[in-house]
């Protein structure tokens, strides 16, 4: 079995970010939001290579299921600023979360998504944000400098799993379409890009549990 994690040097807890909101009038709050972000996410299946795991060669592992949360730090301590559930609804080949790198390289990304023919893949929620009718979500990190190399550890054909752990620096985007509303009685306009993005991480890692 191979985890997703992110976790706090010292306690195990979470990162403390800054959270970006773009295009989302009637919040209570103005510009950037310190919170504190944890994922924990957990895969069954082995990833594919593109070739035959050789050196930079690519790597995708589907099948992951698990949560994410940034909570507010900043104006609203405790408030669930966003948060999200990814779920395998399908075959775990085909359904939830991805991991994607290169065997020997430097970052990966880890996406998850929700579907107008998949709408429980991916669900969001927010104290104050409401996200019913959505018939389109994205969760996404995006990783960087990671130390040290991703690599391939067993191998079969042209599947494996991860070796050991890795840390490194990333950030995240989130969208949905159509745009989320806020409490009433405001309406949110069409959210372009992004809804959210978030600061640099001081460490991620995946692990084998």
């Amino acid at each position: 079995m191979v985890g997703f994690h992110i976790r706090d040097n010292n306690n195990c807890v979470g990162f403390n970010v800054s959270m970006m909101f773009s295009g989302v009038p009637g919040l209570p709050f103005v510009g950037p939001q310190n919170a504190v972000f944890t994922l924990t996410a957990t895969s069954t299946q082995p990833g594919n290579c593109g070739v035959n795991c050789g050196p930079g060669d690519s790597f995708v592992q589907p099948g992951y299921t698990g949560t994410f949360s940034f909570i507010d730090a900043g104006s609203f301590p405790g408030a669930n600023l966003l948060s999200g559930i990814f779920s395998v609804t399908g075959s775990p080949s085909t359904t939830g979360a991805q991991f994607s790198s290169s065997v020997g390289g430097s970052g990966g990304s880890f996406n998850a998504s929700a579907t107008a023919g998949n709408l429980n893949q991916l669900v969001l929620s927010s104290a104050f944000m409401s996200f019913a009718n959505q018939t389109q979500e994205t969760a996404s990190w995006s990783i960087s400098s990671l130390i040290p190399n991703f690599a391939t550890g067993i191998v079969t054909g042209n599947q494996a799993y991860p070796a050991s752990s890795f840390a490194g620096a990333g950030s995240g985007t989130f969208s949905s379409n159509p745009a989320p509303s806020a409490p009433e009685p405001v309406t949110l306009g069409v959210v372009g890009g992004a809804l959210m993005g978030l600061g640099l991480l001081r460490r991620k890692r995946v692990s084998r549990q």
